[in-house]
């Protein structure tokens, strides 16, 4: 009975630490990666009801390529009760802020390291949905070596919707995470 004991404490501890090294396909990496409780995604609800959702998306599970590089992606979603936030806007802000997501975001998001140090990003892409969706979905991607930073931080500063500056600290391990795919 003690022996069964010590297996399974065992066992909870060695299977609460890391992610696998290793998915069959991209599509398990991505189930993975998206459940809360791994950490690879950050949820705030502000007081206005906008609720701002970031994922890490690992450059292997984004490129489908088992040697991604140094880029670094992240998926940043905007809603409001549940729905696209720039949806529920009036008419006449709402394709100024289609613009700016579509063209703009890139002014507003980056990370900072530890020391203050922004990095920007490579890479804002939008795809409107109109209204088809339940957020406005941002991919953000970066391109530089950050293995010299201790601290990171991804920031989206106010862009106009008065939703404030939006700080969110990043579990460096979960940053530099890149598993491999069996089936590419």
């Amino acid at each position: 009975m003690r022996s069964l004991f010590i297996l399974f404490i065992s066992l909870a501890f060695f299977s609460c630490g890391n992610p696998p090294k290793q998915f069959t396909t991209v599509n398990d990496g991505l189930q993975y990666i998206s459940e809360s409780k791994h950490g690879f995604v950050k949820d705030t609800l502000l007081g206005n009801g906008v609720e701002v959702k970031i994922q890490l998306l690992p450059a292997s599970l984004v490129q489908k390529n088992n040697n991604p590089g140094k880029q670094k992606y992240f998926s940043i979603q905007f809603s409001l009760k549940g729905h696209e936030l720039l949806a529920q806007l009036p008419r006449e802000e709402y394709g100024a802020y289609v613009q700016l997501f579509s063209f703009g975001m890139e002014r507003y998001i980056f990370l900072q390291s530890e020391s203050g140090k922004e990095y920007p990003a490579s890479m804002v892409s939008y795809q409107p949905t109109y209204n088809m969706g339940k957020s406005n979905e941002l991919i953000v991607v970066f391109n530089e070596d950050f293995s010299s930073c201790k601290a990171l931080k991804l920031v989206v500063k106010e862009f106009g919707l008065n939703i404030g500056q939006i700080d969110f600290p990043l579990d460096l391990a979960k940053f530099n995470y890149s598993p491999t795919i069996e089936q590419l």
